[in-house]
């Protein structure tokens, strides 16, 4: 049998960021999606279905927080797992283990620049919880 790739939707206004974070999942064998926005956003995470999803917080039209309302409203996308990468949070702080609280649920964010072997390993575990429950 043949084993389905796991797939991530990533979302960032910033070109250089987003492929910079694509090249790092593509080497650790994800099918990558991009996403500029939150119409972008919303419309591959219907039509892809991604394992996860890794997000900015601010865009210039938007905030990364209203995407995951809205992705979370929609029976389509309600159960697919959201981290965040941020400038929004202080680099120095980021340890691996910081939390986003959105609509009383949990998101785990990471500071940029990102913490790679942090990420893709939280991204890992996220999938594989969301795979579980």
């Amino acid at each position: 049998m043949i084993k389905k790739r796991k797939s991530i939707l990533l979302v960032d206004d910033n070109p250089v960021a987003q492929k910079m974070t694509e090249k790092i999942f593509v080497n650790d064998g994800y099918q990558v999606f991009l996403a500029w926005n939150e119409k972008e956003c919303i419309e591959s995470a219907k039509a892809h279905k991604p394992d996860a999803i890794l997000m900015d917080i601010i865009f210039p039209q938007g905030d990364g927080r209203q995407f995951v309302q809205r992705l979370k409203q929609d029976p389509e996308t309600k159960d697919i797992p959201v981290i965040f990468a941020t400038n929004a949070l202080d680099l120095k702080d980021d340890k691996g283990n910081l939390i986003l609280i959105i609509d009383e649920k949990t998101y785990r964010a990471f500071a940029k620049p990102l913490h790679y072997p942090k990420l893709l390993s939280t991204v890992r575990k996220e999938i594989n919880r969301s795979k579980n429950n």
